[in-house]
């Protein structure tokens, strides 16, 4: 028989919430903090991610999804109208300027749309974007390096060279007129002049005059998500009919996607670690939030078993007082959830720029977030937490008989005890107690620990980082000067000079010092096919590849390897790596031995050792005077006309030279050439470069270590007195640096950390509250007998300290506990994320919060008891009828 009572059900759930008015706000108190632990949490990690994207957006120059590159007009067209693709933005690039004051950070001349404008943070802020003729607009920096007055109407004198990245023809000089201007970005790669259509139309028409090509107009586009943006620019060419891997196909059209989105580096490095962590960690916080509300829930339900008993008795059925319990919950969640959630937001959005503020993120805008996925996020997770959380107190109410709801205490079924003719001690009655229910002992025991268990963990994840690691792989050196030109991996026909290093090396005090020098003639390394196709086929059909063999001169089944030699001062060669053999033979004079460059992993570990030469190998190196591409049909210099297969490289002044290979090493990459290409990387002593390649090396880098603190900070502060203004030659890299970046990478984790076990920290307090109070109010009755029969307060006070106690040292016991099992595996996949990372065993953290849990155990009971122990005995034993 189906009977319409769910009004009488849901005025039965109000009733009797109204009538616990007191444990209801303990409840709301619960349910707001578990929604705040979600709200905050989410607050900071999805703002950290959106400055993290916004710092990285700036470095890349601007936020557009990607690029599709080298388009026609008609293939912007059809891209555009794609289903895929929400707005485009054009840039058609048709000069730069990289000397004189822009010599540090070049300039970049070139049409932006309105799009492309906004997304490359190029708005003017005063004035309006270029129109026509010889109009400009640009940042303030830039017009401060060319001496101009930010004012609208003044003329901007620029001098640059014609290029599109892809070619590069002669120089102009011209005077613009001035119609907008924005604040300058340290963070940017360049300085935006952005000049008008008309203007980058009529120097495209000169240098197409001169020989040129067409300049390429790119297609900067936002898609309709910002997840899987490769797949979904490929899958973009796909539908249209076109291809995104070769240079030379008219039907190509070549993608690039924006690195600074999370999810597209997310996307290459995620692994099965990475996805185990974050699974943990979400169901860490959803088990707190779980512990917290289920307990509460669970001494409600105990609290109040003689009443559901007393519903039983008059018909209601086990699934009624199920729905009483969950429309209790949910009726508490109404209040709870909307203050965690504001709480949280405002907790994160205060804390944001504390966290910031320790890091290289914060150099400008701090970006709060204000996705809907963190309020609905945490509104799902606390309320999903609630639901489970009363979920089995509500069968545990549905469960009890009328008979036992009357005779219902707090204890569990035990064992029958022994009788004892010595008394009852006061710390024996302490222990039993917590023995009579057990589930709950264990939950707050487990809440406690789990909170001290983190902060641990916390520890000894801080305390792993290593410095020296992560120090050495920025730079090998305390510091490395040269020109910007090698900072920004331009290849030039000049960097550091004599003179300047004699100069550095007379103002510091060094305990190392050495150059690097670069090969300034062309050489190739000899390599066999397999190993060159191998690095070829990253980026190349089949197809293409066979194509690309085919026109490279072969000797047998050797080809010639694109390669880059780098000599150095002897002093230098403790700098490298030895992953095997021995660099002693390249020491001696005039000897013919080369050291091979190899990449290895984070770990030390060689992942291709096929593709390099062994050790005691000979390889042959071709130096060359002049190289030019010819037509293999007629031998004669190449034209624009000849087909690509048709290209093939012609040597001038070519002689080999034979070198045994002495050892494979690592170059760090700091002292290196700093860009790659698709051959050997080797290392040769100077003299023996200098010998072999008639005289063609230059300085490069000069670097040096110093032998204290003292002297580094003393060349610190030279250099940076060298190297300020725009018009320094030369820039330089400093460990100072590294070492600031490092220590601002840990203080993040340690303040975001610190934040979780703060929190995760009060819910465990939360739970020893709950529990000590409950504990008092439900067994009110009891402790009146006891009094009655002869216990004194104090001996009652007594007891419930030793409750106390016992709680805080088997919280601290089972932290400890789950240290030793936990850590271990923890440090092996963080090991296994954080190449830095040396795991280092530490229980120090879990001792050092004896005295607090001491502390809290004995306060806690007291404040308790007092507050509980106002009522005499009498009105105790009334009260519990």
């Amino acid at each position: 028989m189906n009977v319409k009572n769910r009004k009488c059900i849901r005025k039965l759930s109000l009733k009797s919430l109204y009538a616990n008015r007191r444990r209801n706000l303990i409840a709301i108190f619960a349910i707001a903090l578990t929604t705040l632990l979600f709200t905050s949490m989410f607050t900071i990690v999805l703002s950290l991610n959106a400055s993290y994207e916004t710092y990285q957006f700036r470095q890349v120059g601007g936020y557009a999804h990607g690029t599709f590159k080298d388009v026609s007009p008609e293939q912007a067209e059809r891209i555009a109208a794609h289903p895929k693709v929400k707005a485009t933005g054009v840039r058609k690039v048709i000069g730069i300027t990289a000397e004189g004051v822009f010599a540090k950070i070049p300039a970049e001349i070139s049409y932006m749309d309105a799009n492309c404008t906004k997304w490359s943070y190029a708005t003017p802020t005063t004035g309006r974007m270029p129109e026509s003729g010889k109009e400009v607009a640009m940042d303030t920096a830039a017009l401060q390096l060319l001496g101009v007055t930010p004012e609208l109407g003044a003329e901007v004198t620029v001098s640059y060279s014609i290029t599109d990245k892809d070619q590069t023809a002669f120089t102009v000089t011209d005077t613009f007129t001035l119609v907008g201007y924005w604040d300058y970005d340290e963070l940017m790669p360049v300085h935006y002049i952005n000049i008008s259509r008309d203007y980058a139309d009529d120097i495209e028409a000169q240098a197409v005059k001169t020989g040129l090509q067409p300049f390429r107009t790119d297609l900067n586009v936002m898609l309709a998500s910002g997840t899987n943006i490769q797949g979904q620019m490929e899958q973009v060419d796909t539908d249209l009919g076109y291809t995104w891997d070769s240079y030379t196909d008219p039907n190509s059209v070549r993608i690039g996607v924006n690195w600074g989105y999370t999810s597209s580096q997310l996307e290459s490095q995620l692994d099965p670690e990475l996805i185990i962590a974050i699974a943990a960690f979400l169901l860490l916080v959803i088990f707190t939030g779980y512990l917290i509300i289920y307990n509460i829930f669970q001494i409600s339900v105990a609290g109040d078993i003689r009443f559901y008993g007393l519903l039983k008795t008059i018909g209601t059925t086990p699934r009624q007082l199920k729905r009483i319990i969950r429309q209790q919950a949910l009726l508490l969640c109404l209040i709870g959830i909307p203050a965690g959630l504001l709480l949280g937001y405002g907790i994160g959005a205060v804390l944001m720029p504390i966290v910031l503020r320790s890091t290289q993120l914060d150099a400008g805008i701090t970006t709060i977030s204000t996705s809907p996925v963190i309020f609905l996020g945490s509104m799902l997770f606390a309320l999903l937490t609630v639901l489970l959380s009363c979920s089995k107190p509500g069968k545990m109410a549905a469960k009890v008989s009328p008979v036992e709801a009357i005779k219902y205490t707090d204890a569990m079924q035990t064992k029958k005890k022994q009788r004892s003719t010595r008394g009852a001690k006061l710390h024996q009655m302490a222990f039993a107690n917590l023995g009579r229910n057990k589930k709950k002992t264990v939950l707050v025991v487990l809440s406690l620990a789990l909170s001290v268990t983190l902060f641990n963990a916390l520890c000894a994840f801080v305390v792993g980082f290593s410095m020296e690691k992560y120090v050495s792989s920025r730079t090998c050196a305390d510091f490395i000067v040269s020109t910007p030109d090698y900072f920004r991996f331009n290849p030039a026909d000049e960097f550091i000079t004599p003179e300047q290093i004699e100069e550095i090396a007379a103002n510091t005090k060094a305990s190392l010092s050495g150059t690097g020098y670069a090969v300034r003639k062309t050489a190739y390394l000899w390599m066999t096919e397999d190993a060159l196709r191998q690095n070829y086929a990253r980026y190349e059909s089949a197809e293409q590849l066979d194509s690309h063999m085919s026109r490279m001169e072969h000797r047998g089944n050797m080809v010639m390897g694109d390669s880059r030699i780098e000599a150095l001062d002897n002093s230098l060669f403790d700098k490298l790596q030895v992953f095997d053999g021995d660099i002693s033979p390249m020491l001696k004079p005039d000897n013919n031995a080369i050291a091979i460059a190899v990449s290895l992993d984070d770990y030390g570990n060689l992942p291709n050792p096929e593709y390099y030469p062994e050790v005691g190998d000979t390889i042959t190196a071709t130096y060359a005077d002049d190289v030019k591409y010819i037509d293999s049909r007629t031998g004669e210099l190449c034209t624009e006309d000849t087909p690509e297969e048709y290209l093939q490289a012609k040597l001038y002044g070519a002689r080999d030279v034979e070198y045994t290979v002495c050892a494979l090493v690592e170059l760090p990459y700091s002292m290196g050439y700093r860009y790659g290409g698709d051959g050997y990387d080797a290392v040769l002593s100077v003299d023996t470069a200098q010998r072999d390649s008639g005289g063609a090396t230059i300085p490069m880098l000069y670097l040096f270590d110093t032998a204290d603190e003292a002297d580094e900070a003393e060349a610190e502060q030279y250099l940076s007195m060298l190297t300020a203004g725009e018009f320094s030659p030369l820039m330089y890299e400093s460990k100072a640096t590294a070492r600031s970046e490092f220590a601002q990478f840990r203080q993040m984790f340690l303040l975001i950390g610190g934040i979780l076990c703060t929190i995760i920290g009060l819910v465990g307090l939360l739970n020893f509250f709950n529990a000590m109070m409950t504990g008092i109010l439900s067994r009110r009755r009891e402790f009146a007998v006891l009094q009655a029969v002869g216990m004194t307060n104090r001996q009652l006070k007594t007891m419930l300290i030793y409750e106390g106690l016992f709680y805080a040292m088997s919280s601290v016991a089972a932290a400890f506990i789950l240290s030793l099992a936990v850590g271990p595996l923890a440090g092996k996949m963080l090991g296994s994320m954080f190449w830095f990372f040396e795991y280092q065993f530490t229980v120090l953290p879990v001792l050092l919060t004896i005295p607090v849990f001491l502390l809290l155990g004995l306060l806690i009971p007291c404040m308790m008891y007092d507050n509980a122990a106002k009522c005499s005995v009498v009105e105790q034993l009334r009260d519990a009828q």
